[in-house]
C-alpha cells in the first residue's frame, strides 16, 4: 500500500466545480469554456488531469484503488501541466514520444531518454470523449515563467529524477508481464504525476500533502485538490516565494465515465480460451 495521508476535512473543495460536458462536446471545447473571471486559465500552468478508457487506461485507473480507502477504480490515469497554445506537458506511458524539435526521429523510442520521457502534446491528441471520458482542470497556484525552465531541467536531467525509470514497471504492468505487479504497492508511482509534481516542488509548491513526488499518481492530486483545503488555506502565506503564490486548488472538472471501463474492444469472435463453459 503506498503510503497517502488523509485530510481530517469533511466538506469538499467549494472551487472544484463540476462543469458537465455538453452532448458530443470534445475536451479541446470543454477546456476553451473555462475563462470565466477567476477561473482555471490554459495560460497559468494549471494541472489536467485525464481518464481514458483503453485498456492501458482502465489498468491504471483500477491500480490506483490502492490509494483509495473504498478501494474504487480512480476516474483518472494522465495527468499533465497546462501549457498556452493548446499544449499540455506530460509523460504518457505509449512509446510515441515526441521532442520540441522538428526532427523526424521524434516519434521514435530512441527519444525517450533523451528527453527522459517527457511529452508536449497538443490538447488535439486528448480531445475525443469516447477516448478520453473524464477531464479535469485545476489551479493549484500562481506559478510563475520558471516553471517552464523547470520543466526542461527535467526533461535533460534524468538526476533529478528518472521518469524513463518509473516508465518501465508500469508498462509491465499494464501489459501484464510475467512477474508485473502494481508498482503503486511498491510505492512507484505513475510517471506523469511524479513529473508534475517534481516540477511544481522544484517552483517551490506542495501539490499532494504527505506523499512524496516519486509516489505520487492522478488521484493522489484529485484528492489533494478535493479534500486538502484546510491545508492549502493554513499554510498558503508561509510558503509564498517569488517562485510560486499557493492558493486554495481551483478548477472544474467533468466525468462522463463514472466506472472504469474499456470501450475499445475487438470486434469479432474472443478467442477460444476466452469462450464461456
Amino acid at each position: 500500500m503506498p503510503f497517502v495521508s488523509y485530510s481530517s476535512s469533511a466538506t469538499a473543495n467549494p472551487k472544484l466545480i463540476e462543469k458537465k460536458a455538453r452532448r458530443g462536446e470534445g475536451n479541446k471545447a470543454w477546456l476553451a469554456g473555462l475563462g470565466a473571471p477567476d477561473g482555471v486559465k490554459l495560460d497559468e500552468n494549471g494541472v489536467i488531469l485525464i481518464g481514458g478508457s483503453t485498456l492501458a487506461d482502465f489498468r491504471v485507473r483500477v491500480a490506483q484503488s490502492a490509494a483509495r480507502t473504498d478501494m474504487l477504480p480512480s476516474f483518472w490515469s494522465l495527468c499533465g501541466i497546462l501549457w498556452a497554445g493548446g499544449k499540455c506537458v506530460t509523460v504518457p506511458l505509449d512509446l510515441r514520444t515526441r521532442e520540441p524539435t522538428r526532427r523526424r526521429d521524434n516519434d521514435d523510442v530512441s527519444a525517450i531518454p533523451r528527453c527522459n520521457a517527457v511529452r508536449i502534446c497538443s490538447l488535439e491528441e486528448f480531445d475525443d470523449p469516447k477516448r478520453y471520458p473524464n477531464i479535469a482542470a485545476i489551479r493549484f497556484a500562481k506559478v510563475h515563467m520558471d516553471v517552464d525552465r523547470h520543466i526542461a531541467r527535467v526533461q535533460m536531467d534524468r538526476n533529478v529524477i528518472d521518469l524513463a525509470a518509473i516508465l518501465l514497471p508500469w508498462l509491465a504492468f499494464v501489459w501484464g508481464t510475467s512477474g508485473s505487479t502494481n508498482p503503486l504497492q511498491n510505492g512507484i508511482g505513475l510517471p506523469s504525476s511524479a513529473f508534475v509534481e517534481t516540477v511544481f516542488a522544484m517552483a517551490g509548491f506542495e501539490l499532494t500533502p504527505g506523499l512524496s513526488s516519486a509516489s505520487s499518481c492522478p488521484e493522489a492530486i484529485w484528492q489533494a485538490a478535493k479534500w486538502w483545503t484546510n491545508f492549502y488555506e493554513s499554510t498558503g502565506p508561509s510558503v509564498q516565494s517569488v517562485k510560486a503564490v499557493p492558493m486554495t486548488p481551483e478548477g472544474y472538472y467533468a466525468i462522463r465515465q463514472q466506472e472504469a471501463a474499456v470501450m475499445d474492444r475487438p470486434a469479432g469472435k474472443p478467442p477460444a480460451s476466452a469462450k464461456p463453459r
